[in-house]
């Protein structure tokens, strides 16, 4: 029998938005996927043959009647002043239609998909869009949430990434550097119409948005030389393959079985002290099985145990980070320091895949996670750098999302 000895810090929950969010310990393994390429950020062409996948576990094999209800946003994902009738053709409040049950598993689950645009509903404008699951036993808040784009390539984008910074050179940060371009785009005030937005790693603590040009060159707006494109660099992820119950993969020490569940021990990790070059996936994961032909209904769950050898901190929190757990600092991602091992420990129900993962320290009153203690920050870390343009048009009601561009900070390249 598993037993930890712990110490429970009680603190704020940081809450704000993700771009998939599960408001229910029912729904598990929540993904966002676009033309079946997980590697894809959550964005598609508006008026293309894109299509994007919402697909969520529900751990039982009772039926349940999902809904879910599109919302257009504005840059920051608050609802926009736009009506329905604005931004949908078709209807909203539709029932999640497919749905299967799990083949072979030990935890039972209940796989659910739906996609968009589909023969129900298409969207009619740019933006950003917010897409809320309700149960429909209890309707009254959303059991999940995701959040995804859709562009209008209206200006293009360059960019680059370099470890020479204006606060250090080679060190523990990266600076990014941006043009846009809009000769063939009508723009009356380009300086207040135009809203950049980075994220790191898709991670929305730390996203910069509210940037001003630092020149204006022709049609030309140039964000260089900016202190608030100035990222720590961080360090690879750690990563674990767990795809099957008798063969631990990588990073995986034992799986064992404790009824009902199968237990996943990872390695102990210690804290990063050097950069160690590695291929991973900038916090992604991949559901996988060698115990079947079709992951999404025959990968068994199991609960993973996370051991972090570090010393008790005081003043904040570790957290695993990740889209395993969403990238959201709620209590469950917590890691609590266990006094038996001398270490903090964490445990998470996961399906069999392939995992990304870090530890990140969240200071009390703080909203933005650090590295720094956990994986470190080493300038030649290769990190996802993804830059969403918006334009509000003089009148309009809403921003429209412009332009886009993804890049990756690699060493070897620059």
């Amino acid at each position: 029998m598993r037993k930890l000895l712990t110490i429970i810090l009680f603190v704020p929950i940081l809450m704000y938005a993700q771009f998939t969010e599960s408001h229910s310990p029912q729904l598990r393994t929540l993904q966002a996927m676009v033309n079946g390429d997980p590697n894809n950020p959550p964005i598609i062409t508006l008026g293309s043959d894109d299509e994007i996948i919402f697909s969520f576990d529900e751990l039982s094999h009772t039926y349940r009647r999902y809904t879910y209800r599109i919302t257009h946003c504005n840059s920051d994902w608050q609802p926009s002043d736009l009506h329905e009738i604005d931004y949908i053709s078709g209807f909203n409040d539709r029932t999640i239609e497919y749905w299967e049950n799990s083949s072979g598993t030990t935890q039972l689950y209940t796989h659910y998909e739906f996609y968009i645009p589909n023969e129900d509903v298409s969207l009619k404008v740019s933006g950003n869009y917010m897409v809320e699951v309700f149960d429909d036993e209890n309707d009254n808040a959303p059991v999940a949430i995701y959040r995804f784009a859709v562009v209008d390539r209206r200006l293009s984008l360059s960019a680059d990434v370099s470890g020479n910074t204006d606060i250090d050179f080679n060190k523990t940060h990266q600076q990014l550097n941006f043009k846009i371009a809009y000769s063939s785009y009508n723009v009356q005030t380009p300086a207040n119409d135009i809203k950049p937005v980075v994220y790191q790693n898709r991670r929305f603590d730390n996203r910069v948005s509210g940037l001003k040009p630092t020149y204006i060159t022709g049609s030309t707006l140039e964000y260089v030389h900016n202190k608030a494109l100035i990222f720590d660099a961080g360090n690879e992820y750690r990563r674990f393959e767990l795809t099957d119950p008798y063969s631990p993969g990588m990073n995986v020490e034992r799986v064992t079985y404790f009824e009902p569940y199968f237990h996943a021990d990872l390695y102990v990790d210690e804290p990063q002290k050097n950069y160690l070059h590695d291929n991973d996936q900038n916090g992604r994961f991949y559901i996988n099985t060698l115990q079947g032909y079709d992951a999404t209904l025959e990968a068994d769950y199991a609960l993973v145990h996370f051991t972090f050898d570090a010393p008790y901190r005081s003043g904040g929190n570790y957290y695993i980070l990740g889209d395993l757990c969403g990238n959201r600092f709620v209590d469950s991602n917590i890691l609590q320091y266990d006094n038996s091992k001398g270490a903090y420990s964490s445990v998470q129900l996961l399906k069999y895949g392939l995992y990304n993962y870090q530890y990140v320290w969240v200071p009390e009153n703080s909203s933005v996670a650090t590295t720094a203690g956990g994986e470190g920050n080493f300038y030649n870390t290769e990190n996802e750098y993804l830059i969403l343009v918006y334009h509000r048009e003089f009148g309009a009601r809403y921003d429209s999302l412009v332009g886009v561009l993804q890049l990756n900070y690699d060493i070897e390249q620059n």
